[in-house]
């Protein structure tokens, strides 16, 4: 019968960061302002466009998610690289409008540049992380291979 020095608990994903969850807010804050501003008066002239926002509605809740600091860092990322996939085919698709208005095409392009900023930052941050955790887990791998060697001499 094991003992309870012979369980190991479950590793633990690792949570975003402050600024992981700081970027996080900062997307919601700006795809909040573009609902009201962009998104709104575009579904009031063509309501067709709501369907292709649906997509980053769900994204807008799993950026909560994210600023709440309630996932990994796995899920974090492949939440963020949704999130740039759907900026671009956002922006593919805006273009495609007939005649927005000359401060739409401004508070879009504005939005679309500043929530790139924001998901290549938290996209960069997680890449860093996981680099630098993983740089650490080598050097703690060599250091218990230098002990146990060091305990057989």
């Amino acid at each position: 019968m094991p003992t309870s020095s012979h369980l190991h608990p479950l590793p633990v994903s690792p949570k975003l960061s402050k600024l992981g969850r700081g970027l996080a807010a900062a997307q919601v804050l700006k795809e909040t302002l573009s609902i009201v501003f962009l998104g709104l008066p575009l579904v009031q002239e063509e309501p067709l466009v709501l369907l292709s926002a649906l997509p980053g509605v769900v994204l807008y809740l799993l950026h909560w998610q994210l600023a709440l600091g309630r996932v990994g860092r796995v899920f974090a990322a492949v939440v963020w690289t949704l999130t740039l996939l759907d900026e671009l085919w956002g922006l593919l698709l805006f273009q495609e409008l007939e005649a927005p208005t000359r401060g739409q095409v401004r508070m879009l392009h504005g939005s679309y540049f500043l929530g790139l900023g924001i998901i290549l930052a938290a996209l960069a941050e997680l890449g860093w992380r996981w680099q630098r955790n993983r740089a650490r887990a080598r050097r703690n791998v060599h250091h218990q291979a230098v002990l146990a060697a060091r305990q057989r001499r």
